[in-house]
């Protein structure tokens, strides 16, 4: 169920969805998501959704639930369930998912619906979207390049598409300055930062040098120490989670159990960026 469908390529067009689940592809006649209980199988992008974004190798995908049947528009909140568990699923184990463009987006076929090929859940998160209703929503990288997405595809675009301009500073969203995360964690002798506890191991001590505004879609934060913090494992995942929030102005822990309220230790030779500890409480304000 996971993976490539024997004798289905990439820029494969079906005249259906019933197409597609004959042919093993996408089976749900109309739900965007297969699969939950294991992993997601496959989705399909058929322009349902207002927050979604499609950049051919790149996908922000909106899960299911909380639409008005009559109307299409969200009327309530996303939880974590049924294919939006299965899409989580496929992120926390590396499970590769079938993407399908349906002809309704710009991005897809002029008729019926193509097998785009599959791609890495590379992260999930739950915000506050455009309507207002908290959503469940998925970044989604192409396990190919664009050059080969395109070139597999050509021919099968709608007159009208205009493959979106790059320029080689993109690549720069996933390149980490090593050097840099090494000095802040040095500075701060690998202690956390918000709970103040060191990590030891047999192989060093662990600690992160974790980013305030992320690095990449849809953030893009840069790769400098003014936009970092010396994090534990459970501290780093709880604030890229936005579970918790530092506040800006007196670089307190907010809403995060027994440590709410506690200033956040501070080397001297580390100048923080209130504007990317802001940044960060914006979108802890969406997601929760």
């Amino acid at each position: 169920m996971f993976g490539t469908v024997e004798g289905v390529s990439i820029g494969q067009i079906f005249k259906s969805r019933k197409a597609l689940a004959e042919a093993g592809v996408h089976t749900p006649l109309q739900a965007g998501i297969s699969g939950a209980a294991e992993g997601a199988y496959s989705i399909v992008l058929s322009g349902g959704y207002e927050d979604d974004v499609d950049d051919l190798d790149y996908i922000i995908y909106t899960g299911q639930g909380g639409r008005d049947l009559a109307t299409g528009h969200q009327v309530s909140d996303q939880e974590f369930i049924r294919g939006n568990k299965g899409l989580k699923l496929s992120c926390d184990y590396n499970l590769l998912v079938r993407v399908v463009r349906g002809y309704q987006i710009e991005c897809g076929p002029e008729s019926g619906y193509r097998y785009d090929g599959l791609y890495h859940v590379k992260k999930y998160e739950r915000v506050r979207g455009a309507s207002g209703f908290v959503i469940c929503r998925f970044h989604l990288e192409s396990n190919q390049n664009r050059k080969y997405i395109e070139k597999k595809l050509e021919g099968s675009f709608k007159p009208a598409f205009q493959p979106t301009a790059r320029q080689m500073s993109l690549v720069s969203r996933l390149k980490r300055d090593v050097k840099l995360s090494e000095k802040l964690k040095t500075m701060y002798d690998h202690t956390c930062q918000v709970c103040g506890i060191k990590l030891n191991s047999a192989f060093g001590p662990i600690a992160i040098g974790a980013h305030i505004k992320a690095l990449g879609h849809p953030h893009n934060g840069p790769d400098i120490i003014q936009n970092m913090l010396c994090l534990c494992p459970n501290h780093h995942e709880q604030f890229d989670a936005f579970a918790y929030y530092i506040d800006p102005k007196k670089l307190l822990v907010r809403n995060l159990n027994d440590l709410d309220g506690q200033r956040i230790k501070v080397h001297e030779n580390h100048k923080i960026s209130t504007d990317f500890l802001y940044y960060h409480y914006q979108q802890y304000e969406k997601a929760n």
